[in-house]
């Protein structure tokens, strides 16, 4: 599995490929995406790459890809947001974790490590987690409580039909 982290201003992973506890490789879990958004990938590896292209087409609604074991943090201009199997943005308004690492990573940030300190801690004490920390400071619209988000959404006037 992987740790991946969001402090509030940086995302950080680990890069470490396992495959059922035993090492298997290193590969990089963060990316750019076309949009200028950062994702960082937990689970399944190859369910990331389906995801990545859905979300670089603009993430079509009706043509999601089916994976069922991927969780990710999506960071960029427009927010901090987290995303499971069913692939729905969740604003994200504080620290997360996830990963095999998850529970680490989280101690290590209630103890005011940052995101890179949190990916370091979780590689002591999880045998999935290991590797180079690959980490990212995005400029972003964190802490953005999710009704402050609706409020915005929900004030842009419909477009006018005609």
């Amino acid at each position: 599995m992987t740790t991946i982290v969001w402090d509030g201003t940086t995302l950080a992973t680990d890069s470490l490929i396992s495959v059922n506890g035993s090492t298997y490789n290193h590969a990089q879990k963060l990316f750019q995406l076309d949009s200028g958004e950062w994702v960082a990938f937990a689970g399944e590896q190859q369910e990331w790459w389906e995801v990545m292209e859905w979300l670089n087409a603009g993430a079509p609604r009706n043509d999601k890809p089916h994976v069922t074991r991927v969780e990710m943090i999506i960071a960029g201009p427009d927010g901090v947001f987290e995303m499971f199997n069913k692939l729905v943005r969740i604003p994200v308004s504080g620290p997360v974790a996830y990963g095999t690492g998850w529970k680490w990573a989280l101690a290590a940030i209630d103890h005011g490590k940052s995101a890179i300190e949190a990916v370091e801690y979780a590689k002591t004490r999880d045998h999935d987690t290991g590797g180079e920390v690959q980490s990212v400071t995005p400029a972003t619209r964190a802490g953005v409580p999710f009704e402050t988000m609706m409020r915005d959404v929900e004030a842009q006037p419909e477009p006018a039909t005609t």
